[in-house]
């Protein structure tokens, strides 16, 4: 998303704000801090093993749709300008949109996923 423009030599990005995911002040994506009704979450390993006893290969292992909160954002802004709390909260466990969201790679090997609360389906715990 957004626009690349040259500005005094340099290269500049130009998004809109609900295009930013969080701020992130060190080099580990589990430090992320999301931005409004963002919401980071550790991604949960895939299954190995079908329910039948099968090994899976990488590349028939389905990608996850659970995982548990790391972070939430502060909600979004109603008309009056005041936050919208989120009903998630970190240490929950929670059932989101297969298909959402941003995927990182955090610096310990664990997949993360950043995405709108409204992606998230369920919270299981």
């Amino acid at each position: 998303a957004g626009t690349e423009v040259e500005f005094n030599g340099s290269n500049h990005l130009i998004l809109k704000e609900d295009d930013i995911v969080g701020i992130l002040e060190t080099d580990d994506v589990k430090d992320l801090k999301p931005l409004n009704d963002r919401v980071l979450i550790k991604v949960a390993e895939a299954e190995e093993k079908t329910a039948g006893g099968l090994l899976l290969t990488e590349a028939s292992k389905e990608k996850p749709s659970i995982g548990t909160v790391v972070a939430v954002g502060p909600g979004p802004l109603d008309e009056d300008g005041k936050r919208k709390p989120l009903s998630v909260s970190p240490g929950n466990t929670v059932l989101y949109s297969k298909y959402a969201g941003n995927d990182f790679k955090g610096s310990d090997g664990s997949d993360y996923i950043a995405l709108k609360a409204s992606d998230i389906m369920a919270v299981l715990s």
